[in-house]
């Protein structure tokens, strides 16, 4: 997938929502996807996996994004979990401490675990 372009595609798999994300979530591209992506975990009704091993890059934007998400599901009372994360955003990950808010899996079949 082009870096400049940003996807998002959701399929139920046991008892959770996986939502695959590709591309960058950046300033450039997050906007394109926040609403989709509200209105999936509003209607989930059951635990959500953001698989993000096709993400690249993640900023601050992005960031924002995913905690937007978070607070969304903690007012929902489902539990929200994130895989796959490449270097460069597990790096990010660690730098900010985002395995405090998130449980974080190295792939997506530990995930569905």
């Amino acid at each position: 997938m082009n870096e400049d372009k940003i996807g998002i595609h959701s399929e139920a798999v046991g008892d959770k929502v996986v939502v695959h994300v590709q591309g960058n979530l950046d300033v450039h591209n997050t906007h394109k996807i926040e609403k989709d992506l509200m209105a999936l975990v509003s209607a989930a009704r059951k635990p959500v996996v953001f698989n993000l091993s096709d993400v690249p890059f993640i900023s601050s934007a992005g960031l924002r994004l995913l905690v937007t998400t978070l607070r969304l599901c903690q007012e929902q009372k489902i539990s929200i979990s994130i895989c796959g994360l490449q270097p460069a955003v597990e790096k990010v990950f660690d730098i900010i401490g985002m395995q405090q808010l998130f449980t974080i899996y190295p792939d997506l079949s530990s995930a569905l675990k």
